[in-house]
């Protein structure tokens, strides 16, 4: 088994540590072997028809994120099991995390679902208020390319496949708590300053938005498990 490099996304850790637990090292991602004719240079790809489901490995980290301590390691575990998910049962494909983010903001179905949870949800509800107004006071920065001189992110609003060129709205916030494109892209922007930005527990501000990153990323991961995803 190949070794996992240092600057793995969440979702490479993902279907590493899947294919290490469960002894199949090709069964995590649909099987695709690939044959090169040195002579002529013709490529053969076969590709398995049989993808294995690995809910129980997904509900592993869904539970160990309530049972851990603190928000930031309950945020991890979320969220492995979210990308898990997002690219093994949702979007298959060798799609990037970019991707499979991008796609899970048009998908119209998960948005009405979580839409329906907020609505019946009274807490769910206050954290996404919470969330908003924070929000509203300072847009959340990108620290991850520049810990220094943080940007926000050219994602914002954005649902299609490559981000808009000058787009006059504001980005790094929740328009309101429907917000659904930018509540995924506040769920991959915290990833992405956790892991690549250096985040602190001790900050207030870093501890809130994980906390608040993790409440409603639950949320979602809870409703696709309820639905048997």
């Amino acid at each position: 088994m190949a070794e996992l490099e240092e600057d793995a996304t969440e979702g490479q850790l993902a279907d590493y540590f899947a294919a290490e637990l469960s002894g199949d090292f090709g069964a995590w991602n649909l099987g695709l072997i690939e044959y090169t004719c040195p002579k002529c240079g013709i490529v053969i790809q076969l590709q398995h028809d049989v993808l294995p489901n690995f809910v129980n490995l997904i509900r592993g980290w869904h539970e160990k994120a309530r049972e851990e301590g603190d928000y930031f390691s309950r945020f991890v575990f979320e969220y492995l099991a979210f990308i898990a998910h997002l690219k093994n049962h949702v979007f298959l494909g060798p799609l990037s995390d970019r991707h499979a983010i991008q796609s899970l903001k048009r998908d119209q179905v998960r948005c009405a679902g979580y839409a329906q949870r907020v609505k019946i949800d009274g807490y769910l509800r206050g954290v996404l208020y919470r969330l908003l107004e924070e929000l509203e006071q300072r847009p959340l920065h990108n620290s991850s390319h520049d810990f220094d001189n943080p940007e926000i992110d050219k994602w914002w609003n954005c649902s299609d496949p490559q981000p808009k060129v000058d787009d006059p709205l504001p980005k790094g916030i929740l328009r309101s708590i429907d917000d659904w494109e930018n509540l995924v892209e506040f769920w991959y922007g915290v990833r992405n300053n956790l892991f690549h930005g250096g985040k602190d527990p001790n900050v207030r501000r870093d501890l809130f938005l994980v906390e608040h990153a993790y409440k409603t990323l639950r949320a979602f991961v809870e409703i696709e498990l309820e639905a048997g995803g």
